[in-house]
């Protein structure tokens, strides 16, 4: 197959050089790793942006689903949702599914981790029927008592986590650049692709990692999916021209804040070095090289997407920068909330004065946030 590199603009309405060692296990406490989104519909409430980015892939998933409909219909389509948090954007796609193809019989497997907030999960999604173990799944069309049948099966998903050729589609909204846990020193800055992160060694290594990560998720799902089957997946990532989600805000507001806490002695170096979230936008080079072994790329196009958080804001408002400033913020909280709650060691007081130093500081650079969403969208069937 042909592979396809777009960059598409969507516009919404609505260091040093010195080698380092992996520390010891008494040299770093905890592994980086994400723990969970915000809970109790606080992610839901707060995330249009990564909502709307899965969005772009619904009619290719929808595609996809057509495309793996057998003539009699003897087995349902099995469709494998990664990273999927409090399940509103799966929701989405469902509906949109279902919309597209109101007979068609589906049955979705629902993966996050275990500390995922599981109960909104099956909230979110009750409209559809009931949120079952994994482990009761079906393999037929009979005694089926809704088209779709909802299945959770938590882990990470740099793992396999289904039986050999036993999924159609895998799918994934703005989630395969987490990292998994590790042990390496954290960076000095909240991203190690941040330009504050000045050891190269160490960013490399991080970048090894993450590559590593890539390539067993590329391999997990090539080994889950049916031959010929789809992976159809919305990846952050690092656009030709060097930028990625968050960037601005994370280079000029958020990291100078808390180096400035440093500096001012209320906030230990130690503890600052704790603020970090183990992600990775890694370049459509980088995304392509992880899945030539497994896939036939049919498209990866690199995406800049509005920010959804400035629909109706008029920014030569005062109250309006405010608004879309704790807009902005709140979805940063929506899923760095508890990453960043157990580096600032539990203590909420700290949290609520570091969240209104970052909308203060959004308030005063309010027009530099626009474009701030940058992600592949990604379409390969299994080799």
């Amino acid at each position: 197959m042909k592979t396809k590199f777009t960059i598409i603009l969507i516009l919404l309405t609505a260091s040093n050089n010195n080698a380092h060692k992996t520390p010891a296990p008494d040299e770093c406490p905890d592994k980086a790793s994400l723990t969970t989104m915000a809970k109790s519909g606080q992610y839901a409430a707060a995330s249009s942006s990564q909502q709307e980015s899965y969005r772009q892939l619904f009619p290719d998933i929808a595609q996809a689903v057509q495309a793996s409909l057998s003539g009699d219909q003897s087995t349902p389509i099995a469709l494998a949702d990664y990273g999927a948090a409090d399940c509103l954007a799966t929701w989405y796609l469902l509906e949109y599914i279902s919309n597209n193809d109101p007979d068609v019989k589906i049955d979705v497997v629902i993966n996050d981790q275990d500390s995922n907030d599981w109960d909104f999960c099956a909230e979110n999604l009750s409209p559809f029927g009931k949120l079952n173990e994994l482990s009761i799944m079906k393999d037929t069309l009979r005694n089926r008592q809704h088209n779709v049948e909802l299945y959770s099966n938590p882990g990470s998903f740099t793992t396999q986590l289904l039986p050999n050729a036993s999924i159609d589609i895998t799918t994934s909204g703005t989630a395969f650049h987490w990292l998994s846990p590790s042990n390496l020193p954290r960076p000095g800055a909240f991203r190690f692709t941040s330009p504050s992160a000045v050891d190269r060694a160490l960013v490399a290594a991080w970048r090894e990692h993450s590559a590593n990560d890539w390539r067993l998720i590329c391999q997990s799902r090539h080994a889950e999916l049916k031959p010929g089957g789809y992976f159809v997946a919305i990846v952050p990532c690092m656009t030709v021209h060097g930028r990625e989600t968050y960037d601005v805000l994370m280079n000029t507001v958020f990291d100078p804040i808390l180096d400035d806490w440093v500096e001012q002695g209320l906030l230990p170096e130690k503890e600052r070095r704790n603020i970090f979230a183990p992600v990775h936008a890694r370049t459509v080079a980088e995304l392509k090289a992880g899945m030539d072994e497994y896939f036939d790329i049919v498209k990866m196009d690199e995406v800049i997407m509005a920010n959804p958080y400035l629909e109706g804001i008029s920014l030569d408002k005062e109250h309006d920068r405010e608004m879309f400033a704790k807009r902005y913020i709140d979805s940063i909280f929506a899923w760095a909330n508890t990453l960043l709650l157990n580096a600032f060691g539990g203590d909420e007081e700290l949290i609520v004065k570091f969240k209104s130093k970052l909308i203060e500081g959004v308030v005063a650079r309010a027009e530099e946030f626009d474009n701030d969403y940058m992600f592949a969208t990604i379409v390969a069937v299994k080799k």
